[in-house]
């Protein structure tokens, strides 16, 4: 059935914000001096003493009589500093100061603003506020485009970043095209060894995870860890980044010890670098979390996902859509407790900050309705968990596709509340659909079309169809090795 855990797919990828390089006259130049020691800290993931360099940087650049490219960059680079560190609204105030210096001191059409802009767009979708996210990402291409012969990689980094936008809402197919466009401009300009090309492989194989094509996605966590290794080393929050994602691809596919390595040790990376109230380290501690859920630490789950909680209200703000996924998950450690009544509340909650925000199209709505509907079922509250199943199932079908395996899941829950009810020929029809699906996607003997198929043999039972039935139970036997 469908897993009822949500990974913070939404803060999971790499992004593309963007440092700009000191002038080669960074020597004689005290600004650039500034701006290029705050590069180089924060390269090593010095950011408390970057933050003091690119301060001075911007301190010396406002003295300057007239708008100055220097400041737009201190203000930029500072911008984004505060950015990987969670200091969200000190970012949009010194991005949104530094784009009329841009366009005052180079004009609108040039690439640092379309930098800026790009920045700007990434913070938006970090926060949730897709349509400031894709405006500022649009603005960005324009220029891009423009100029494309000119800076390729550059485009690249806001085709990558559209595709996030597009991933979040729940275009995995727009998604993927815009980030496979992205990464060939990258390694045809770049090479294969480059930390850009590491991060949208990082990026295109979370997406191909998202999506069950493991044997896809697996390969291209490995090579964009090694890139990393080799360019950022192993102490570094973007490599953990990667590691955390690799960890989610090892549980998908059952690896629960290697996988739980590979949490701590983001977890431990990302606390040392970044400090423990950092929004990425609540992105490793809620997908940590879903782990120990799996393996029946319920109480170690639930404290897990309660911190990365407070951690994203105090950062994101409580209506941020990782709260949406850690409210939803809380509430399933607590339905594995049989702790009902508090469980509902939070997928309420969790519903609610989903359709408030504007992600209807995101993968994490139709879980979110599924899992609701779950608890219901489990209630007999039979009316109730159908309408959230087929709102849940439609959902589903638009996302991912008619013949998806979340399809199937949802099918085979809506079935279940058909036969409650004593609707059995409805209830055959479900349990039909969900098991072609299982067979296509899983193979013929897979267990999920057995157990599918034994509900479909009741359901005809019930509607007194005897000998449909028992064909339907003798291929049961034969997929479970039964006489």
């Amino acid at each position: 059935m469908q897993r009822g855990s949500i990974a913070a797919a939404l803060l999971r990828v790499a992004w593309f914000v963007v440092f700009l390089p000191a002038a080669l006259s960074a020597q004689s130049d005290p600004v650039e001096a500034k701006l290029h020691e705050g590069n180089q800290l924060r390269a090593k993931g010095s950011y408390a003493d970057a933050e003091k360099s690119y301060l001075g940087a911007v301190a010396l650049a406002e003295k300057l009589s007239s708008p100055d490219a220097r400041l737009a960059k201190g203000l930029n680079n500072l911008a984004t500093l505060y950015h990987l560190m969670g200091r969200f609204s000190q970012a949009e105030e010194l991005y949104l100061r530094a784009l009329p210096v841009w366009e005052s001191a180079q004009g609108p059409r040039s690439e640092d603003v379309a930098t800026t802009l790009n920045n700007l767009g990434e913070l938006y979708r970090q926060l949730g506020r897709y349509d400031s996210a894709a405006a500022h990402y649009q603005r960005s291409l324009a220029i891009r485009e423009e100029a494309l012969r000119a800076a390729p990689v550059q485009l690249a980094a806001t085709l990558n970043s559209m595709g996030l936008v597009q991933q979040d809402r729940g275009q995995l197919a727009e998604a993927e095209s815009l980030q496979r466009r992205a990464m060939k401009l990258q390694e045809d300009n770049l090479g294969g060894m480059d930390l850009k090309v590491a991060v949208s492989l990082n990026n295109l194989a979370e997406l191909l995870r998202i999506q069950k094509r493991y044997q896809e996605a697996e390969p291209m966590f490995r090579r964009s860890l090694e890139i990393k290794q080799k360019i950022l080393g192993e102490e570094h929050p973007e490599f953990a980044g990667t590691l955390s994602n690799y960890a989610a691809l090892l549980q998908d596919q059952g690896d629960f010890e290697q996988a739980g390595k590979f949490y701590r040790r983001a977890l431990q990376i990302r606390e040392r670098t970044l400090g423990s109230a950092h929004p990425s380290v609540a992105v490793v501690l809620n997908n940590l979390a879903t782990l120990q859920r799996t393996q029946n630490d319920q109480a170690g789950a639930e404290a897990s996902f309660r911190k990365a909680i407070e951690i994203w209200e105090t950062s994101l703000g409580p209506d941020h859509p990782n709260i949406a996924a850690a409210l939803n998950n809380t509430a399933e450690a607590y339905v594995a407790q049989n702790r009902l009544s508090e469980a509902e509340p939070l997928y309420r909650r969790a519903i609610e900050i989903a359709e408030r925000r504007s992600f209807a199209t995101n993968p994490q709505l139709p879980h979110m309705l599924s899992n609701l509907g779950a608890l219901f079922l489990k209630q007999e509250k039979y009316r109730g968990a159908e309408q959230l199943f087929r709102r849940s199932l439609e959902l589903n079908e638009k996302i991912f596709g008619a013949h998806h395996r979340h399809v199937a899941d949802v099918s085979r829950r809506i079935a279940l509340t058909c036969m409650a009810q004593g609707r059995y020929t409805e209830a055959g029809s479900f349990y039909r659909k969900a098991s072609g699906i299982y067979e296509s996607e899983l193979g013929p003997n897979h267990p999920d079309v057995a157990s599918t198929l034994s509900g479909y043999a009741t359901a005809l039972r019930q509607s007194r169809k005897t000998m449909e039935a028992e064909g339907v139970e003798e291929r049961v036997r034969q997929i479970l090795g039964r006489p």
